[in-house]
């Protein structure tokens, strides 16, 4: 006791010493605390972090998705143009060798379509070179001393069909051509050239995108890269689509720049840990508050607990309603462990008991046997004597009957004194409480009452001549408790793997104040019962590592269920019945 005074004053000085309950509960909280929000704060920044790459990239997605559509729409309607403009009536004067005007203004007005820093040529069949251009849009390119035509225009002209060209570089270009026929006779008559700078034709296709907008083609060379793009592709995150035009297929692939993604991932970051600060600040605190109310109201449990008697316990203080609810479960297991010490006692003293009631049952049935014997040879001879009156017979029956009565007695005090562990094998419940039935029938027909099977093909690994004894121990129970008419029920089944037997009567039942005196050896309320038959069925029961239940109610009958967790196991027939 000394040495609980001075824990109990060092708590009252110092409530989280360090070698305390308290102290060691609050350095465990904190700790815990402080590293779940360090992991929650982590967890939080890189799902944060990839909610907003896959959001940047879902948004990239379309943009490039957007961007492949402009770019193809936009190069099939330049080759759409040139080809529309080489049907034309006004192409047809590139037969003339010397070109009007109306060719001429034709080219400028396809160029002023198109939008300004675009050209037009018309060069004769086979042209490719500068001096077989008819007609232009530039009037200056007919001009001695003209600057030449792109390379890539050039190449266009000389190339073996017509159709589209993208040329990249510093000096790129997109080149539509399209073939000049002759309507009479379909011959060629020469070959349209329609281009525009590659930038500026990206500029008026994609006007918003064009900064953050790689173009390739379909061998993966540059053919452009936008001016805001001046790092190298890592330092980018990039989407990436394709634009196909009946010519040919470019790659375009748009960026967003990492360090912009990474600005973003700061400022979410910095808003978690101010939050993950806040919380600490709160979260400690209460945390202490919450050891300090816990571990007060623990040091009355443990002095109580440390005063308790097991031989004689007296009940616990009760826990007071606003301790925490650890403190009140902890009140309430010590309070269950002082029920299951006085019940502990009472199954001690019931044990004790039991052993001595067989161990003095076990000498009496011995030493009864032999005068019984004798008895029964007696009535016997009384019964057959020739000389024997109806008084004598009457007499003589009534003795025969008591000894009977009294020979069950101590075949039924030696099976409950010495009980044998059961022999265990594969057998047919079924058939058990069948054979059980059969060896009652005669008797439940003389009183008039009809036992009914219904049999659920349940098979188990038990002893069946004890099982048989559990049956007509409870079947028979069940006739002497009904009256003339009245039906005993057994059914078998299988359930969850368990062995399951119940056996019910529609007799008189039992009153609730009796339900635990059955079970009490000798304890009986019919004259030609022996006390016994229900602790036998408890005892060999419980032998199989089963248990009984019982549910009755006062005049509508009794219902007996034994479970048996013997490894059994269903069958495949269903319910049968006999009478």
């Amino acid at each position: 006791m000394q040495g609980s005074d001075v824990s109990g004053s060092r708590s009252a000085g110092a409530l989280f010493w360090p070698g305390s309950l308290a102290g060691r509960l609050a350095a465990l909280l904190t700790a815990f605390i402080v590293l779940a929000t360090l992991a929650v704060v982590v967890r939080e920044y890189r799902a944060g972090e990839q909610a907003l790459v896959a959001e940047r990239y879902r948004t990239l997605q379309i943009r490039a998705g957007v961007v492949a559509d402009r770019l193809s729409a936009s190069l099939d309607t330049r080759r759409h143009l040139a080809t529309v403009w080489a049907q034309l009536e006004t192409s047809q004067d590139l037969a003339a060798d010397d070109v009007d005007k109306r060719v001429s203004e034709s080219l400028a007005d396809l160029v002023g379509m198109l939008g300004s820093g675009s050209e037009a040529v018309a060069a004769r069949r086979g042209a490719g070179r500068r001096e077989d251009v008819l007609s232009a849009s530039d009037p200056a390119r007919l001009q001695p001393g003209a600057p030449p035509l792109p390379a890539a225009v050039d190449s266009a002209l000389a190339a073996p069909r017509a159709g589209l060209t993208v040329q990249g570089g510093a000096d790129g270009e997109v080149v539509a051509t399209a073939d000049v026929f002759k309507d009479a006779d379909r011959s060629l008559l020469g070959r349209i050239a329609v281009w525009t700078p590659l930038a500026r034709f990206l500029s008026m296709s994609l006007p918003l995108e064009l900064g953050s907008v790689q173009v390739v083609d379909s061998a993966g060379r540059t053919l452009y890269r936008g001016s805001d793009l001046t790092g190298s592709d890592a330092d980018y995150l990039w989407a990436r689509d394709t634009a196909r035009t009946a010519y040919g297929a470019f790659g375009v692939a748009v960026a967003y720049p990492w360090a912009e993604v990474t600005a973003a991932l700061k400022a979410s970051g910095r808003q978690l840990v101010t939050l993950s600060l806040l919380f600490l600040l709160l979260a400690v605190p209460a945390a202490l508050l919450v050891v300090r109310s816990a571990t007060s109201g623990l040091g009355r449990l443990t002095r109580a607990a440390r005063e308790l008697d097991p031989h004689h316990p007296e009940p616990l203080p009760t826990v007071s309603r606003w301790a925490p609810d650890e403190v009140r479960v902890m009140g309430d297991a010590m309070t269950a462990m002082v029920d299951r010490l006085e019940r502990g006692s009472e199954e001690l003293a019931r044990s004790e008991s039991l052993a001595a009631i067989g161990v003095l049952t076990k000498s009496l049935a011995h030493e009864i046997r032999t005068p019984l014997s004798v008895l029964r040879a007696g009535t016997e001879m009384l019964l057959r004597s020739p000389v024997a009156g109806p008084r004598e017979r009457e007499v003589s029956e009534m003795l025969q009957a008591e000894v009977e009565r009294l020979a069950r007695l101590v075949d039924d005090l030696l099976v409950f004194g010495r009980p044998s562990p059961p022999v265990l094998g594969d057998m047919d419940l079924d058939r058990v409480a069948d054979d059980a039935l059969a060896a009652l029938e005669a008797t439940a027909s003389e009183k008039g009452v009809a036992l009914v099977l219904h049999g659920g093909a349940a098979r188990m690994r038990g002893d069946a001549d004890q099982l048989r004894q559990v049956v007509v121990n409870l079947v028979s129970n069940g006739v002497r408790a009904c009256s003339e008419g009245g039906r005993v029920h057994v059914t078998t089944a299988c359930e969850n793997g368990e062995a399951v037997l119940e056996v019910e009567d529609d007799g008189e039942g039992i009153s609730p104040d009796r339900l635990e005196e059955i079970w009490r050896p000798l304890v009986t309320t019919n004259r030609s019962g022996t006390g016994l038959g229900l602790p036998i069925v408890r005892q060999l029961v419980e032998a199989h590592g089963g248990y009984v239940e019982v549910k009755s109610t006062p005049g509508e009958g009794t219902r007996m269920r034994v479970v048996l967790p013997a490894g059994a196991t269903e069958g495949a027939e269903g319910p049968q019945s006999t009478g």
